[in-house]
């Protein structure tokens, strides 16, 4: 079976906490005034850069050529992040890494997960699961970092059609992240996409129980619902999508679906009905709102 449409959903999502901003200890104290600084200068950078990608890229280039360091290939790798350029900011975060290391900073962990994401995003599973394996090799990882870094690697199994680490993943995230709609919503896709409606529905219970408003979540819920033939669930979870965020991705998609779905009733209106994959039942393809169908 081939994973290759689901991959959508699983668009790296950062931890609570960015870990390249995680206090590098047992800082002399003669260098904590000029750490900082730093330290303030590329706080400064990302909050520049969530407005403003292009001034963050010229703030980084101008740090990267005065002074150089960790501090400045984070900001030029957070400043093509912003502006979607991900091999460019893979390539800095790498920089930003191997200078880490090199200096035994210990946020090298967090700027390699960093870059794993952007392999992600740039089409590169394989190097990104090998760097997020580094990353959860790391015994120190809060159980909040863990669990995302889960979640980021399951996307690297789903691409790389290895359904069973996915799956193996994502059931370690909800151990650490049990209050966390988006890792159940993403265990019920997977679990559907693998034909088995019955946990797919679990999961997709517990993920409305945390989260009765979330448009994606309601998307997916209509999704199960349709491959149990529960056409009226389907047509209910997609209605409250649909008016919950209805210029969302996933809005726009359940308002599809029910168009569909009302057509193959009207064509067919003996039970069940077959919406085939990936064709008539549809997800949005925006991430990581929208689990892909």
């Amino acid at each position: 079976m081939s994973f290759a449409l689901f991959l959508a959903a699983f668009q790296a999502a950062p931890p609570p906490v960015d870990p390249i901003l995680i206090p590098r200890r047992d800082e002399s104290q003669a260098d904590q005034s000029l750490a900082m600084a730093s330290a303030q200068r590329l706080l400064n950078c990302m909050r520049l850069a969530e407005r403003d990608a292009s001034a963050a890229l010229a703030e980084g280039a101008r740090w990267v050529l005065a002074d150089g360091g960790i501090d400045a290939e984070l900001c030029l790798a957070i400043g093509h992040e912003n502006a979607g350029e991900w091999e460019s900011a893979e390539s800095a975060y790498l920089r930003a890494h191997g200078a880490a290391e090199t200096a035994s900073d210990t946020r090298a962990i967090g700027i390699l997960a960093n870059a794993a994401r952007m392999a992600m995003r740039k089409g590169d599973p394989a190097a990104a699961r090998t760097r997020f394996d580094t990353v959860l090799a790391d015994p120190d990882l809060s159980d909040a970092v863990r669990g995302n870094v889960l979640l980021e690697r399951a996307q690297a199994h789903v691409a790389l059609e290895d359904g069973a680490s996915a799956q193996t993943d994502l059931v370690a995230a909800q151990a650490l992240l049990p209050n966390d709609s988006i890792v159940w919503l993403f265990s019920a896709t997977l679990a559907r996409r693998q034909g088995d409606f019955d946990t797919a529905g679990d999961f997709i219970d517990r993920a409305l129980e945390l989260d009765q408003t979330d448009p994606a979540i309601l998307l997916e819920a209509g999704n199960i619902a349709i491959g149990l033939n529960a056409y009226d669930i389907a047509r209910q979870a997609w209605s409250r999508a649909m008016t919950t965020e209805p210029e969302s991705p996933a809005g726009q998609t359940a308002a599809r679906n029910i168009e569909r779905l009302d057509t193959l009733l009207a064509e067919t209106p003996t039970v069940p009905v077959e919406m085939p994959e990936g064709e008539d039942v549809e997800s949005s393809d925006s991430a990581p709102e929208t689990p892909e169908s």
